[in-house]
């Protein structure tokens, strides 16, 4: 009788510590497992970026890879969405569900050979563990399919605007043909990955479409009227799902970005812009208008927030205006941008986890930055635009007091050899420094290095400041130097 009761009172106990953990479990914990087998310490890169879609402000995280090659990162997710990693600017995406649990098997031979085909990577686990096998298995077709149409930064073919978009628009049209032959020969019927399939594609013909007409010598004649920008239209999906997918939102940000360059520069405005010189810092007011006269809701919000984003001196009244047009979940979320660059690149150097020794090597590249400011290149060799605007370099900072600024030029994916003959020949002044993995990891996360040659300026604090949007050539000189003067916070009172 006592070993019965006993037992009824374990096992009373059992089910209250059971429900006891089911009630602690944090609702819509999703959680990402990554196995990379075939990982180095030694070798490899020790961390890996991850970027979660959240609207105008996506979450972005650097990963750190343990020794053994696993990475596991959990999060707070209230809805289906697509997720992106990055390895040494590689990507793949994995579509997550709330509360879902994915284990991924990987190799980082396949992640950082272009050519792979990421037949090695294999979901083991996870409610969308079919989506995402489909989309490894699939991104190189993809990648290729969406390659063959010419991007927006690619002017050699000399086609007028209305040109370039008709053929894009065709080109389009034939590459979701493919992908629909493509799903019908390979039996594949899994709706989300059609859709997100067809998101790449749609998505990245808008961003070139976005962007053409504005590269290289933007074009002052034309205006958000213009028949060019029915492209809108065209390249829009009916899936109510396509805010899962990282290409819209990219594809927003672009033609946000178009919009405004469009109320600098094209002539149909310029007499507003006179105007607005009396009592605006800023064109933003033609902006917000040209916004305004869309239908599309939701993607009018969206744009509102890239817009808003991409000027920093917009008045009270016209923030007033966009809290009527923007939801108060976007709002807050464009908000954070505004106060970033908090800590000073001695902080975050000392605070980064990387061996000591490299962090020594950058912070005496800092010693002597006191209330300079510094301006960043990181660039390589076989970066073609890079080695074009090297050259230059030595007349730029001529142009500059060395009180005033200083020139750090760090050198990535190169051999020690490699690096110093080319810093060599170029005879370049300033401070030269060539990243370790862990090194670039660093610039990575802080500076958002992924693309060369890339610019990038500290304040005379030491916090980090404005990415440079212009190349480094003799006509943009002066543009460039009136962006360094701006960063001298000691000059303009804080700011």
């Amino acid at each position: 009788m006592r070993n019965s009761f006993y037992f009824l009172l374990c096992l009373i106990l059992l089910i209250s510590c059971d429900k006891m953990e089911s009630e602690s479990t944090i609702k819509n914990l999703t959680e990402i497992h990554l196995n990379f087998k075939d990982y180095n310490p030694n070798e490899h890169k020790g961390f890996i970026d991850l970027k979660i879609e959240n609207a105008i402000n996506p979450i972005e995280q650097q990963l750190k890879i343990s020794d053994s090659g696993t990475v596991t990162y959990s999060f707070i997710n209230d809805k289906k969405r697509e997720v992106i990693f990055n390895y040494e600017n590689r990507e793949f995406s994995l579509i997550i569900s709330p509360s879902e649990k994915v284990k991924a098997e990987l190799t980082i031979e396949q992640l950082v050979d272009w050519k792979s085909k990421f037949t090695g990577f294999n979901v083991v686990s996870g409610t969308n563990r079919g989506t995402n096998n489909l989309i490894l298995a699939n991104t190189s077709y993809l990648d290729s399919l969406i390659k063959q149409a010419p991007d927006g930064f690619s002017r050699d073919d000399g086609l007028i605007d209305i040109e370039y978009k008709n053929k894009r628009i065709s080109d389009m049209q034939k590459q979701l043909e493919s992908l629909d032959s493509f799903l019908l020969r390979k039996n594949i019927s899994d709706q989300t990955f059609i859709d997100w399939s067809k998101a790449q594609i749609r998505y990245k013909a808008g961003y070139d479409l976005s962007i053409y007409p504005f590269f290289g010598t933007p074009n002052p004649k034309i205006d958000f009227e213009n028949p060019y920008f029915r492209f809108i239209n065209e390249v829009s999906s009916k899936d109510s799902d396509q805010l899962n997918y990282q290409a819209y939102f990219k594809y927003l940000e672009m033609l946000a970005t178009s919009i405004v360059i469009m109320s600098n520069i094209s002539d149909k405005y310029s007499n507003q812009r006179e105007i607005l010189k009396k009592d605006s810092p800023t064109n933003f007011p033609i902006t917000f208008n040209l916004i305004k006269k869309r239908q599309k809701k939701h993607e009018d919000e969206l744009l509102m927030a890239y817009a808003y984003r991409r000027n920093k001196e917009v008045s009270k009244k016209y923030q007033d205006s966009l809290k009527k047009f923007v939801n108060d979940k976007l709002w807050s979320q464009i908000k954070p941008k505004e106060t970033s660059g908090t800590s000073g690149i001695i902080s975050l150097i000392e605070n980064y986890d990387i061996p000591r020794s490299e962090k020594t090597e950058l912070l005496k590249l800092y010693d002597d930055t006191k209330g300079k400011v510094v301006f960043h290149n990181f660039w390589f060799t076989n970066c073609a635009p890079c080695m074009e605007e090297l050259p230059h370099y030595n007349d730029l900072i001529s142009k500059t007091d060395d009180k005033d600024v200083e020139f750090i030029f760090y050198g990535a994916y190169m051999e020690k050899e490699e690096w110093m003959r080319t810093r060599d020949k170029f005879k370049l002044k300033g401070k030269h420094h060539l990243l370790t993995k862990y090194q670039l990891a660093f610039f990575e996360r802080y500076f958002g290095v992924h693309g060369f040659p890339h610019h990038q300026l500290l304040k005379s604090n030491g916090k980090i400041g404005e990415k440079l949007p212009l190349g480094v050539y003799p006509k943009h000189f002066d543009d460039i130097i009136k962006l360094i003067k701006k960063h001298q916070v000691e000059k303009n009172n804080g700011a």
